[in-house]
């Protein structure tokens, strides 16, 4: 079945059939390698230089896995099986240079993120020829990875798509392996192991509730310690502003079609900045964004960064703070209260918190109830139990707290401090649990 094997530092030996060496050799899939797993956070952890292709490799092998695990429930053929595979391997495929933040910015400009353009880059590159080439329609593919609506064999989009799933698992260890934490070590094999098919839904044994407990555990601390990171956060907001100042004079977002897309990487896009020259800009405009663009990429070269002048963990049941988190409007309206009351200009204020398009996780993600369990009764039938009757832990997980901090230059630190915490002290109680 497995025409040749590569060697990962996380999972071992992964064997690849020749279907798959077919897909892997595409130009679109090859450019993952140009693209960091975990963006730049390697200015705060040295070691995390992987990159989306191993990723990629590793996500094919979990959901290879999880889908041998699940024929002990239900039928699997040959065909989903590798199709599978092929969803786990593809399902990063429209991420673009800076994973998450390029993404914030396509965002902003085309309303696209990362799955829409997996999409069309499986509907419209080479990858179409490859995946027909071994006898499977790229349709198939996109409504595997990326559809959200599956009313029929749902339990296969959830393979790469749910709460547990193949992505989650392997960017846990393998960002947990490079960064060098320990937070994303998780009983892999015994989730696995433990998962069967209720109701066309995926769902573990209550057995295994200890190591469910432990993965979200370990999906938490990693977002503490390495998603949402400080000084990680600080270089990544440098990174989106260059970024969004330059796309408005070199069009990084107005890509014509997917191929223009996938000539950008990390690499590319990083020379892009580097050679930003706002004189030769002759609109007063232009060379205005080329002149911040040109700042910030500086600044993040040489590590002058941001600095967290306040931090706020903030409860989610409260609907105030969920509009706050949600809604940039209110965000930029926050960093113009506090830049009035600090007297500086609101360019050097910005209010971060976390979202989708910026991280890989972040703890609004999680959700109990879209965790299904089962047990064995004492006749062999199995039944559907609810988590949250059984771990008071994960239910004290959901949506727990969230953060929000406000950033500013050295020099504004001690006035953007005082002048956040006199803005944000009218939060309701509810939401004022650390501070």
């Amino acid at each position: 079945m497995f025409v040749k094997y590569i060697r990962d530092p996380v999972h071992g030996y992964i064997g690849m059939t020749d279907a798959e060496r077919r897909v892997i050799d595409t130009w679109p899939v090859q450019r993952l390698r140009g693209i960091k797993q975990l963006s730049i956070a390697s200015i705060v952890y040295p070691g995390a230089d992987h990159t989306r292709f191993s990723h990629a490799i590793g996500t094919m092998q979990v959901a290879g896995q999880i889908a041998d695990s699940l024929k002990q429930s239900v039928d699997i053929s040959k065909d989903e099986w590798q199709l599978l595979r092929l969803a786990g391997l593809l399902h990063d495929i429209g991420h673009g240079p800076f994973s998450h933040s390029f993404e914030e910015v396509l965002v902003k400009r085309r309303g696209l993120n990362h799955e829409e353009m997996g999409k069309k880059v499986v509907a419209e590159s080479e990858l179409a020829d490859a995946i027909k080439d071994i006898g499977y329609n790229p349709n198939q593919i996109i409504d595997l990875t990326f559809g959200k609506d599956a009313k029929k064999n749902r339990y296969l989009h959830q393979v790469t798509a749910s709460q547990v799933d193949a992505d989650k698992m392997d960017f846990l260890i393998r960002d947990s392996y490079y960064t060098g934490v320990d937070y994303g070590r998780i009983d892999m094999s015994r989730l696995i192991q433990a998962m069967s098919v209720m109701k066309e839904e995926i769902a573990i044994d209550l057995k295994a509730l200890h190591a469910l407990e432990a993965f979200m555990i370990a999906r938490y601390e990693m977002f503490l310690a390495v998603y949402y990171h400080r000084t990680v956060r600080a270089a990544e907001i440098l990174l989106h502003k260059a970024m969004d100042y330059a796309d408005e004079i070199l069009g990084f977002t107005t890509f014509k079609d997917i191929n223009d897309f996938l000539k950008m990487d990390d690499g590319y896009i990083s020379t892009k900045l580097r050679d930003i020259e706002p004189t030769k800009f002759t609109s007063p405009k232009e060379r205005k964004f080329a002149e911040l663009a040109k700042e910030m990429n500086d600044c993040l070269c040489n590590r002058r960064l941001l600095k967290a002048a306040y931090q706020r963990n903030v409860h989610l049941r409260d609907p105030y703070v969920a509009r706050l988190l949600g809604d940039e409007n209110v965000r930029i309206q926050k960093e113009e209260e506090i830049a009035e009351k600090a007297g500086i200009d609101r360019d050097h204020v910005v209010v971060d918190v976390p979202t989708i398009d910026s991280i890989p996780y972040y703890p609004r993600e999680i959700d109990p109830m879209e965790i299904p369990m089962f047990q064995t009764t004492a006749d062999g039938a199995k039944e559907v139990v609810s988590v949250s009757k059984h771990s008071q832990l994960i239910n004290v997980l959901k949506g727990y707290v969230d953060v929000v901090r406000v950033y500013t230059t050295k020099e504004y630190r001690p006035k953007v401090e005082k002048a956040a915490a006199e803005v944000f002290k009218s939060l309701p109680f509810s939401a004022q649990i650390s501070m």
